[in-house]
């Protein structure tokens, strides 16, 4: 579950081995498949060892393919491997030559993350939730096939007949009984939470507060949740037992497991950010109280996630941010830029902004339904194109944001855009859909990377509303290439200074985003790269953020200069949101005189929704044809 991990591994082995990165991955994948030979086992069998080894190949397969672009391979893979890793905890559970490390639940959170990367977060939520009540899947023993071993084959050569046939290979049974448990419980939840939205009392003001007595508390962490419990139990309808997937205080009997920690956070993030919406969304939201009391940054697990899952804690403390924003006295609200918090939109807001579902003004078609429809369509070897996401209005027309981890800043927020000429306002939701890990480079068409399948995935999948209209995103990258991505270059002599390479970089990214624009009938409005918040120098990595805030500085320069409407309006729909600017705050330590205003950070590195007001004004002010918006 830590990809970052698994590509400075396979870097460094190239590296010491004087090879290439494609090399490595050529030399893992005929790894794979000489295992997949030797221990092919096609019926249930108590050799232990040939299957832990179908394991260690399923696993390295999944991972290759994954970061070379082959998504609906790599899915296969990592389904195979849960596959398998069930099969051990069920017959094999107490067999000494159990390798540890083969566990199922890191299996299925391996499965849910590349489901996502696929295109496919509500899979990813599914295959989560299925594991953790216990569910069973079917035998993981198929033949080698030798006609899929050929090229002509959508498999990767592995042999095995479902490889790359569909577009996200469904681990779990498609019919299962348990499965439709699971729908009828997201759809009672939407069902309660808005039969008493506007009874219940509970803002995120409250929580934050009751959150402030817990942190004083002494008493242990299983009484502190339970407080929280009581808290949010009398206040508003939770969950039912099966979707509470942070609930740890379970007997070994119980027909509930508890998920690991990093597994909750993987299925928080995919909850939040999925363009599902609905129950998914109000689920992430009701969780993170009770997150919040069990994984304080200061506990022993919290410090253990930050260092061993970055990214997924990095996400739960963005999430955390988005969703409750920051205790702030009532009567000051008015008077400064602030945060509209994602749980109050949800589920404390006036009935005129009811986050109801509808589609189209039309009643809705159930989560069941629709989840049945992608499962269906998901599983089979006939379909070939990514099926669409449901045309969800929360509540208003979608407005979807593509791209790397910033698009959760305007998350399930509503934008306001003013015609200047017409005076007419129209009103936007954000829907998110990110690409985790984008970078700008990415887009390149020669790119064969799981970021660069992600985004098409993602644009793929996009309602088309059954007309040619041209329909407008909004798109995010570069942040990571200012982070990490350009510099190395430089080191390597390619370019004779870091100006050089993000000038070349962004000029490659334009020119893939209009070439995207054109293909999927889009109008792309970029997103500039926030500057980060200020941070004290004390831990060592002052030099490092100095070059970043200017080579962000430099980033944002040059994408204004390029986006002059006399050299990209007619070129390819690619338009400037130019807000940048007034996310400064004057900071004489900054090489660049600045950094991120305190009243737009949310975690130092993102901003909060406080830039909706600012990315609504810019989307004005774009040039943009706001027919399309």
């Amino acid at each position: 579950m830590n990809y970052a991990e698994d590509r400075l591994d396979r870097r460094a082995r190239a590296d010491e081995a004087g090879a290439t990165v494609a090399n490595e991955i050529t030399a893992d994948l005929e790894k794979a498949h000489d295992v997949f030979k030797t221990h092919c086992v096609t019926a249930p069998t108590n050799d232990v060892y040939s299957i832990l080894k179908l394991i260690d190949a399923h696993e390295l397969a999944g991972r290759t393919l994954r970061d070379c672009g082959r998504i609906r391979q790599s899915a296969f893979h990592f389904g195979m491997a849960w596959r398998l890793c069930h099969w051990v905890e069920k017959h094999h559970k107490e067999d000494n030559n159990r390798d540890e490390t083969k566990n199922e639940w890191k299996a299925v959170g391996d499965y849910a993350q590349i489901s996502e990367i696929a295109g496919y977060p509500e899979v990813g939520i599914l295959a989560l939730l299925y594991y953790r009540c216990r569910g069973r899947l079917d035998h993981p023993f198929i033949a080698i096939d030798e006609d899929c071993q050929q090229a002509r084959s959508p498999g990767c050569g592995c042999g095995m007949a479902m490889c790359g046939a569909a577009p996200c290979f469904i681990a779990f049974p498609s019919e299962s009984t348990l499965l439709l448990e699971i729908f009828d419980a997201f759809e009672e939840l939407e069902r309660n939470a808005f039969a008493s939205k506007f009874e219940s009392c509970v803002s995120a003001h409250d929580i934050l507060g009751q959150l402030a007595l817990i942190s004083r508390s002494k008493s242990p962490q299983v009484m502190l949740v339970q407080d929280m419990h009581n808290f949010l139990e009398n206040k508003m309808a939770l969950a039912q037992p099966m979707l509470r997937f942070w609930d740890t205080q379970m007997e070994t009997s119980s027909m509930y497991q508890k998920l690991p920690t990093v597994n909750m956070l993987l299925l928080l993030k995919l909850l939040f950010s999925s363009p599902i919406g609905g129950s998914f969304l109000m689920l992430s939201c009701m969780s993170i109280p009770y997150l919040s009391v069990l994984l304080p940054p200061s506990s022993k697990e919290g410090k253990r996630m930050a260092k061993e899952y970055k990214s997924h804690n990095a996400y739960f403390i963005f999430i955390r941010s988005l969703v409750l924003g920051e205790r702030m006295k009532k009567h000051r609200v008015e008077k400064v830029i602030h945060h509209t918090s994602v749980w109050d939109k949800v589920f404390h807001e006036s009935e005129d902004d009811v986050f109801a579902w509808r589609i189209d003004g039309k009643e809705k078609i159930s989560l069941s339904s629709n989840l049945k429809m992608l499962i269906r369509d998901c599983g089979s070897n006939e379909c070939h194109d990514l099926p669409q996401i449901p045309k969800s209005i929360l509540p208003h027309k979608p407005i979807y944001v593509v791209g790397d981890s910033h698009v959760l800043s305007l998350a399930w927020q509503t934008l306001c855009i003013k015609d200047a000429v017409s005076s007419i306002h129209t009103l936007r939701t954000a829907i998110p859909f990110p690409a985790t890990g984008l970078k700008a480079y990415h887009l390149q068409p020669s790119t064969q990377f799981f970021t660069h399948y992600n985004l098409h995935a993602c644009l793929q999948r996009l309602p088309d509303h059954g007309t040619n209209q041209k329909r407008t995103i909004i798109l995010s990258a570069g942040e990571i290439d200012c982070r990490e991505g350009i510099g190395g270059t430089l080191l390597k002599g390619y370019f004779r200074s870091c100006n050089e390479a993000v000038e070349d970089t962004v000029r490659k990214y334009l020119i893939a985003a209009s070439k995207i624009a054109l293909k999927y009938n889009l109008q792309i409005l970029i997103m500039p790269v926030a500057p980060h918040a200020y941070r004290s120098e004390k831990n060592g990595k002052a030099v490092g953020r100095a070059k970043r805030r200017e080579t962000m500085f430099w980033w944002n320069k040059v994408l204004r200069s390029e986006l002059q409407a006399s050299k990209w309006m007619n070129k390819g729909g690619v338009f400037l949101l130019d807000y940048e600017e007034r996310l400064r705050y004057p900071d004489q330590s900054s090489p660049v005189g600045y950094v991120l205003n305190p009243c737009f950070n949310a975690d130092y590195t993102h901003t909060n929704n406080a830039i909706v007001p600012l990315v609504a004004e810019a989307v004005q002010n774009s040039g943009c044809d706001l027919q399309y918006i």
